[in-house]
């Protein structure tokens, strides 16, 4: 890869930054689980005809049927704090979790999902364009490959690893669970940049599903796939 373009370069200096965070006064290190939304329109065969932007793309009857599952497989859990990608799908799940527990919604434009340009004219032809970016940056190390009004690898990181980063530092010294509902690439892509003892590749063999969580815990300012 390029110095100081490609994605190892990146993640360098990612990680660097977070060796600043406060010790913990308590004994229970902080977890930061990251959830993906349940099952919307966008997820359903067919074409896409709009921008994923805005308030298109709810949760189906199915996505909704998740979330209040979600909720209730939360129940006793201690969270702290509740993080959602500013797409509807996401704030739906993420407001179904906030709304039982009586808890204030914090919108997190950072965490939405990769940007892979225009609605496809074909499912088909989204299919390519995705394998197509997948290579580019996962085999070829290529992170500024884009598809035309897209958004590249480098891009995505330059939004959500600080915006994780602050949240592990905002939260630091709290314990329980700070909860961040977002999308299935940003978060099956980029968190393993944060939790390093997962493989960069593992989202490609281990798709995430819908409302599935990644359990991390704050350890020596790291954050840690549990």
């Amino acid at each position: 890869a390029r110095a100081g373009k490609g994605v190892s370069g990146l993640l360098a200096g990612s990680l660097a930054i977070v060796t600043s965070l406060p010790v913990a006064a308590n004994a229970t290190p902080l977890q930061i689980w990251f959830v993906r939304h349940g099952e919307s329109e966008i997820n359903l065969p067919g074409p896409k005809p709009v921008p994923d932007d805005g308030v298109s793309y709810p949760l189906t009857r199915k996505g909704m049927e998740q979330a209040r599952a979600l909720v209730a497989s939360l129940q006793g859990v201690a969270i702290t704090k509740i993080y959602a990608s500013t797409r509807l799908r996401a704030i739906q799940t993420a407001d179904a979790l906030a709304f039982d527990r009586g808890q204030t919604l914090t919108l997190a434009p950072e965490a939405v999902e990769i940007d892979f340009g225009p609605p496809p004219v074909s499912p088909e032809e989204g299919r390519a364009v995705y394998l197509d970016l997948v290579n580019k940056w996962f085999v070829e190390k290529d992170a500024d490959a884009r598809a035309p009004g897209g958004e590249s690898f480098a891009d995505v990181q330059r939004r959500f690893l600080p915006f994780v980063r602050e949240v592990m530092n905002r939260h630091a010294l709290d314990s329980g669970v700070v909860v961040i509902v977002a999308h299935g690439a940003t978060l099956g892509y980029l968190v393993p940049m944060l939790a390093t003892n997962v493989p960069g590749d593992f989202a490609l063999r281990h798709p995430l599903p819908n409302t599935g969580i990644i359990k991390t815990e704050l350890r020596d300012s790291r954050l840690v796939c549990t």
